[in-house]
């Protein structure tokens, strides 16, 4: 089951009890409260629009939940200014899907960052000559 009917994807948005979360943003969710990050008036921004976790995410950290009750920006590849609206960020989720595209200088100090990145990346000094993405 992956929550991605349209029906399905409507009673997330309204947040109905009945919703089936899709997989990666629930696994971000459970996190978020696994490691009691506070959320509510949290900036959060979400790199990424997809289907399948950037809009779902938005929503999610949005909704008056807990984890939830953020202030959300969703951001991509092409939105103006990047690095000044994930400098302002309490909590980014990078779900852009190009590895390394989140730099040290578009953090703030003490925010949380989660990478949904899974992306290969060529590496020598490994055996398959790969290693997992960042």
């Amino acid at each position: 089951m992956d929550g991605f009917h349209p029906e399905n994807i409507g009673r997330m948005i309204m947040g109905e009890a009945e919703a089936f979360i899709p997989a990666t943003p629930y696994g971000i969710m459970l996190l978020l409260e696994h490691n009691n990050i506070a959320t509510k008036g949290k900036h959060a921004v979400v790199l990424g629009r997809s289907n399948i976790v950037g809009r779902p995410m938005s929503i999610l950290l949005s909704n008056n939940t807990n984890p939830g009750n953020c202030t959300v920006t969703v951001c991509h590849s092409r939105t103006q200014n990047l690095n000044e609206i994930c400098s302002q960020a309490d909590i980014i989720v990078a779900a852009i899907g190009q590895p390394e595209f989140l730099k040290a200088d578009m953090v703030k100090e003490g925010a949380v960052v989660i990478d949904v990145g899974i992306t290969r990346l060529e590496d020598a000094s490994k055996k398959s000559g790969l290693q997992a993405g960042r």
